[in-house]
């Protein structure tokens, strides 16, 4: 089958390679279209020790069930569906506290040894299947998994309380989600800050009420001003250094502050000061099962667009689309590939 294949740091190639045949528990899905996630353009560029070279990345997906195993029952051959791509023992504590994403052996589809979805097909068990309505387009249908990591965030980092301010860190695909999903779940005002002008537009268009460029403002001023002494939440969905320091500057006194981003691991903060202003940390990674049903709940509720910050290239583009996605994004959030 054909494959897009990560051979060196910011090198993508198209390779035929075997195809994957479903052993028991699982199925055959055949890939509609794959969505490159920001952990996948971190690894084309070589910077994640758990993708090297001669792995078919990839675990965003819109498919269609090509192959049952015959253990199988529950599903059927042409069935459309996405599937979770966050794999798990289902025995440990943190699998039976329904924790699964702290689960000790978890792997990930396009990661490590585990070919994933920018492929023509994939063999996936049927336990980690969501169907998906035939009529769910799929720039939203693809969103499942980005938008159950953002969901799973506000579920351990707001505790069902609705902020009156929100402000978000980056401007990317999960900063863009969390925007959408802050003004579903009824945030009154919610800020994005960035250093990119372009998806600062973007945020804009998506509903924020303001939009701040680290690189040419004094943000935390801005927010205080705005927010009547800072925001209430803030959600960090970059990684550095940097962009963890500026959340604490625009947080309120007692805010929550919801750490996604992972591009770094070590950042020095100010301790003292957060302590005194009792500012609450909840790191949120990835998700668990049910952050991803409610995930798929949300999307086939057809209120998450967007589309128009969407592009969708073949499979073969994908060189170039990686390229643009880590050099040059512009307006686009999410790139889809087409097998």
């Amino acid at each position: 089958m054909k494959a897009l294949v990560y051979v060196a740091p910011e090198r993508m190639e198209i390779q035929e390679i075997p195809d994957p045949s479903p052993g028991e528990g699982e199925v055959l899905l055949g890939v509609s279209v794959a969505g490159v996630c920001g952990s996948d353009l971190h690894g084309f560029l070589g910077h994640s020790e758990r993708r090297r070279p001669g792995l078919v990345m990839g675990h965003e997906a819109v498919a269609t069930i090509l192959e049952l195993h015959p253990s199988l029952s529950g599903w059927r051959q042409g069935q459309r569906v996405s599937f979770n791509p966050l794999v798990t023992c289902g025995r440990c504590r943190a699998c039976l506290e329904g924790r699964q994403n702290l689960c000790p052996s978890w792997w990930l589809f396009g990661m490590d040894h585990t070919h994933g979805s920018f492929a023509e097909r994939v063999a996936v068990p049927a336990r980690q299947l969501a169907a998906l309505t035939d009529d769910l387009s799929e720039e939203a249908a693809v969103l499942a998994e980005p938008m159950a990591v953002v969901a799973h965030a506000f579920r351990v980092g707001l505790l069902g309380t609705t902020p009156r301010a929100m402000a978000i860190v980056g401007a990317g695909a999960i900063g863009g989600l969390s925007l959408v999903l802050a003004k579903l779940r009824g945030v009154p005002e919610v800020c994005v800050v960035d250093v990119n002008p372009t998806r600062l537009e973007v945020a804009r268009r998506l509903g924020a009420d303001l939009t701040l460029d680290a690189a040419r403002e004094d943000v935390a001023g801005a927010v205080r001003d705005w927010s009547s002494g800072g925001a209430d939440a803030v959600v960090e969905a970059v990684g550095t250094a940097a962009t963890r320091r500026t959340a604490v500057a625009l947080a309120a006194k007692g805010a929550r502050l919801i750490l996604l981003g992972l591009a770094e691991n070590d950042s020095a903060l100010p301790w003292i000061d957060i302590t005194r202003n009792e500012q609450s940390f909840f790191t949120s990674f990835a998700y668990t099962p049910r952050d991803f049903h409610d995930s798929i709940d949300l999307i086939e509720s057809r209120r998450v667009d967007i589309r128009a910050f969407t592009e969708t290239r073949p499979l073969e583009d994908g060189q170039a689309g990686f390229l643009k996605m880590t050099r040059a994004p512009g307006a686009t959030l999410k790139l889809l590939l087409r097998p």
